[in-house]
């Protein structure tokens, strides 16, 4: 009897070992992985509890045995495990559980590797060399780990049994056989170590494991029950927070979960079977038409919810219908969207805030109105990006310098938000400061460029045209600088448009940038017009607005007063982006010359007349 129960113990194995490896090839659930596990421990189990009982002295056995361990031990965790994730419990398994679940097992083992501490686990008696079956002595450390095993089996057949008890009748009888098929191995095991009977000579537990790891495998895979949810799904609807009601055709609650019954503030017992309509008259009319056609989406629906006041849902509505298409019911799922309705007020009012406050403080970084050069004509325009509620980098200014002369100033800085703001107030108030009419543009922007360096973050660079403009006989003279910024284009009165100054380093990004000056004459009805990138990069699908663009219309438009110029950039940017939104922020300065008044030596001009020195 022996040899043939030694052949049984090695085709269970071997039986579990190809079961674990169709698992593996399968891996269609997380359960699955752990399922593979369980089968492998129990093969292991199996095919060393064979060689144990075919060898033939107490060391071979001895040895065979406690290799067995490694399959005896990792059992009860891989179970716990397969049981949490076969039941939608899978976020409770985490690396922590795992790494407490291997303490045992490892301690276990050790004992049994050690020679001092072997025969706290196993022992066979001295005269069992003897015998062809012995039974097997157990020590205190057995008991501990059949306590501990034995306790977590417990508790995963518990949450099986809690799980199974809430689903339909349709698959209860499946979970049922399950149920009785993962508990034999476990009460053939038990007979075993309280020696009932001819069990303990005799362990069948990795025998009885065969039909339950078959069971397992065709509920996973050949009934895919994980997959199409009888359990998990069950636990998923139960603990969900949002309320579903299923409304048979006649427009009464046939179920409903304990969410539902939170918001109709009633038990379960008591809502099923009565009608919609008298519970939830807003939603019951659209819940009773069952035809697809008549499904009408989704509304919300505002309820008093005993203390909580008045709750906001978002209802969703869909029919139900039979295998045939005979309509049966309709669910209905009240999703709590309070907190979001109330969430979206408070967005909307800050984001009112935002750009009121984005409004002024974008107003601060530019003039509120241009000074009057003698001689010249000025115009500006600054449109935010998008809707506005974002503080841009463009900014321009206008200031009035000693010996008749005045500064002009626009640039951009990178990024958006206070950052860019502070960026761009630091660069304007900055240079203000800085310029001196006999100091060319390029050594003015090398000392902000320092200041920059020394107050901004490195990712906050700034491009920029600085220029200085003076009276040169009966039009002016400009010296201006480029720091990484479009070149100006200046449109003749008589002649073409063309670029002016020449490409340097933007401010910001390294302590010596490459500046240089560049001087144009503007005589009577000359245009200068100074942008940011905002308008020559203005997008419509791969295309850019471009230079060219904008030195066509300026050569077109020469002759309209500077205001008009400035709103016909604007509105062609915007056109040729077909959005009022611009993806940029966008600045304009235009000067037009007109006639340039005689100054005396000793008098300068500055914004709005002239003052004496």
């Amino acid at each position: 009897m022996l040899p043939l129960f030694a052949v049984l113990m090695t085709a269970a194995g071997l039986a579990l070992a190809a079961m674990a490896a169709y698992v593996g090839w399968r891996r269609g659930t997380r359960a699955g992985v752990s399922l593979a596990v369980v089968l492998v421990s129990v093969a292991w189990w199996g095919v060393t509890y064979a060689a144990e009982l075919s060898a033939l002295d107490l060391p071979s056995k001895t040895l065979w045995g406690d290799l067995k361990y490694v399959g005896v031990c990792a059992l009860a965790p891989a179970w716990l495990v397969f049981v949490l994730q076969y039941t939608g419990r899978g976020p409770l398994v985490t690396k922590r559980l795992l790494a407490l679940l291997t303490l045992e097992p490892l301690v276990v083992l050790a004992l049994l590797a050690n020679s001092t501490t072997h025969d706290l686990v196993r022992s066979y008696p001295d005269g069992a060399a003897g015998e062809t079956l012995p039974v097997v002595e157990t020590g205190p450390v057995f008991w501990v780990h059949l306590v501990y095993a034995n306790l977590m089996i417990m508790v995963a057949t518990v949450i099986f049994v809690a799980t199974m008890v809430r689903l339909s009748r349709t698959y209860r009888r499946m979970a049922l056989a399950m149920l009785v098929a993962a508990l034999l191995p476990w009460v053939a095991n038990l007979l075993h170590n309280f020696e009932v009977g001819w069990f303990a000579r005799l362990d069948l537990t990795p025998s009885a494991f065969t039909v339950t790891g078959a069971v397992l495998v065709w509920g996973l895979f050949r009934e895919r029950l994980v997959d199409l949810a009888p359990l998990a799904r069950s636990v998923i609807v139960e603990n969900m927070a949002d309320a579903v009601f299923m409304v048979d055709a006649f427009g009464r609650i046939a179920d409903l979960n304990p969410s539902a019954a939170g918001v109709l503030g009633s038990s379960r017992a008591d809502l099923v079977g009565r009608p919609l309509a008298e519970l939830l008259p807003q939603v019951a009319a659209a819940a009773t038409r069952t035809s697809p056609a008549a499904d009408d989406g989704s509304k919300d629906l505002t309820l008093p919810v005993g203390d909580e006041g008045q709750r906001t849902y978002d209802v969703q509505r869909r029919p139900l219908s039979e295998r045939g298409g005979r309509p049966a019911g309709v669910l209905v799922v009240l999703r709590d969207i309070t907190d979001r309705v109330e969430a979206e007020a408070r967005l909307q009012q800050l984001l009112s805030e935002r750009s009121r406050v984005a409004a002024a403080l974008q107003a601060s970084l530019t003039p509120r109105s241009l000074p009057a050069i003698p001689g010249g004509r000025l115009a500006s325009r600054y449109e935010p990006a998008g809707d506005g509620s974002e503080i841009g980098g463009d900014f321009f200014d206008v200031f009035a310098l000693d010996q008749g002369s005045w500064g002009l100033v626009l640039g951009d800085v990178s990024g958006k938000g206070a950052e860019a703001a502070a960026t761009t107030a630091l660069a304007r108030y900055t240079l203000r400061t800085l310029a001196a009419a006999a100091d060319p543009p390029s050594r003015t922007l090398r000392e902000l460029n320092a200041r920059l360096l020394a107050s901004t973050p490195t990712e906050k660079h700034c491009t920029l045209v600085y220029a200085v403009a003076r009276p040169k006989g009966s039009g002016l003279e400009l010296t201006l600088s480029l720091a990484g910024h479009h070149p100006p284009l200046v449109a003749r009165g008589k002649g073409p448009v063309e670029p002016v100054g020449e490409l340097g380093t933007a401010l910001g990004l390294v302590e010596d940038p490459d500046l240089s000056d560049a001087t144009v004459v503007l005589e009577p009805g000359d245009l200068l017009c100074i942008f940011t990138d905002g308008l020559v990069e203005a997008r419509h699908g791969p295309d850019m607005f471009g230079s060219d663009r904008v030195a066509t219309i300026l050569g077109q438009d020469a002759h309209r007063p500077v205001e008009h110029i400035a709103e016909g950039l604007v509105d062609a940017a915007r056109a040729f982006h077909r959005s009022h939104d611009l993806a940029d922020d966008l600045a304009i300065l235009l000067l037009r010359v007109e006639q340039v008044p005689a100054c005396k030596p000793d008098e300068i001009v500055v914004s709005g007349g002239v003052a004496l020195a």
